[in-house]
């Protein structure tokens, strides 16, 4: 089986378990436990395997670029959509490391939810987000990135409130809701103006594309779309409160993949923006001010998953500046190394406070003790004003939510009323 074929039938199959327990939760069939979780397994070792052979595929073919491309699946007013894949470096090394932390995950997933109310809508939205993780990491053009990255988007929101009756994960995961669409709006923008601006939407071809007039202004919005996933400055609070999810779904999200696509749609489109100063000196603005607000904050966090939540905002922001250095091989290593570490201090998290209390050698006295020594070069005034700032997020969390937020939220409330009036509808009815 040659290449071409092989990455086909690996998107294929990453779509065939979450279809299948997708399908079930929509028709409300309740799968024995035992299956759902041998789906899971079957799910990661068949991505797995796939990863291995695309790898192994790819090292032997001599081109460094493949691009696969399907017959037209849509076409409407002299429009063919079609799914394109393009196997190289950047896919290949991503999917790999999607294959290698997948595995662990579903390993740790098996015991935290033996007998959990609603255990089979995580093994739903956790295969759900390989699926899409596939899909982003093999996408050939914007148009198969953009179905992978709502997917994810989707997974992730719903994995926040997993814990229903948790007032705050719900709320939680409203925020976070409220930060993925605003930048999504970005992404489908520049999907739009992709398609009318250049002559083509496949990144095979985005280094020609460079030259356009308004390639620029593409790689703006480009950038602007990536601020939520990643959590980069000013789109940076919601990371903190994606906690409130089951540890599992925290190590793989925010951790180790989902939080890596902002960088890894930059390295995507690098061809696209690398000829633009001004592109690359925004992005590096926004990694530094990431960097040291994340570092800041994190320095007041008393509690381990929000700390690591920081430690990994910081982190991405370094590679933000890299990327716009041009050192995109060091920011591959460090995007892989990176989200390697994290998934491991995510799933440790849990029972690090337990450990620290059976250590004789601690005790009961678990207080983390941070302190930088440039922050003894501060007066003792300074430094209490800037530690109650950074306690406070700078303020930036109440800002956003003032000012983009509720009247995100208030603007389709109102839609909803309206949409009542006009059907005859009551709340209490759509509620029902």
């Amino acid at each position: 089986m040659n290449l071409q074929n092989f990455s086909l039938l690996a998107l294929a199959w990453a779509a065939l378990i979450p279809a299948v327990l997708g399908i079930a939760q929509l028709c409300g069939l309740r799968l024995p436990e035992r299956l759902t979780q041998r789906l899971a397994v079957a799910h990661a070792a068949g991505l797995l395997a796939a990863a291995l052979v695309l790898g192994g595929l790819f090292v032997q073919t001599p081109e460094r670029l493949v691009e696969v491309a399907t017959p037209p699946l849509l076409v409407t007013h002299g429009y063919e959509w079609r799914v394109v894949l393009l196997i190289d470096r950047l896919s290949v090394t991503y999917m790999a490391l999607v294959a290698l932390i997948y595995p662990v995950i579903v390993r740790f997933s098996r015991p935290s939810f033996h007998r959990e109310p609603g255990s089979q809508r995580y093994w739903f939205l956790v295969t759900l987000l390989a699926f899409a993780l596939t899909s982003v990491s093999l996408a050939g053009n914007i148009d198969v990135l953009y179905l992978g990255w709502e997917l994810v988007g989707v997974s992730s929101v719903m994995l926040i409130a997993f814990f229903r009756r948790n007032p705050r994960s719900y709320q939680n995961s409203l925020r976070a809701l409220v930060y993925y669409r605003v930048c999504d709006l970005g992404l489908l923008g520049a999907a739009m103006w992709i398609h009318h601006a250049l002559p083509t939407a496949d990144f095979s071809h985005f280094a020609e594309n460079a030259s356009v007039p308004t390639a620029a202004g593409v790689a703006l919005v480009l950038l602007f779309a990536t601020l939520a996933k990643s959590a980069q400055f000013p789109m940076s609070p919601w990371l903190h409160r994606a906690m409130e999810g089951p540890a599992s779904s925290s190590a793989i999200f925010y951790g180790a993949l989902s939080v890596h696509l902002g960088p890894l749609l930059l390295l995507r489109t690098s061809a696209l923006w690398m000829p633009h100063p001004g592109v690359r000196v925004a992005m590096a603005a926004v990694g530094l001010l990431t960097a040291v607000f994340a570092t800041l904050v994190g320095h007041t966090r008393p509690d381990a998953k929000t700390s690591l939540a920081y430690a990994t905002m910081a982190q991405l922001g370094l590679l933000y500046v890299e990327i716009s250095l041009g050192l995109h091989t060091l920011a591959l290593v460090h995007l892989c190394a990176h989200a390697g570490l994290r998934s491991w201090q995510f799933l440790r998290s849990s029972s690090l406070i337990q450990d620290f209390q059976d250590n004789p050698l601690v005790g009961t006295d678990v207080r983390l003790r941070r302190r930088a020594r440039w922050e003894l070069l501060l007066p003792v005034r300074a430094r209490q004003s800037l530690y109650l700032a950074a306690s406070r997020l700078f303020w930036l969390d109440s800002i956003q939510w003032r000012f983009i937020a509720r009247p995100f939220l208030g603007f389709f409330t109102w839609l909803a009323t309206l949409e009542d009036r006009l059907l005859g509808g009551s709340p209490r009815q759509r509620n029902s």
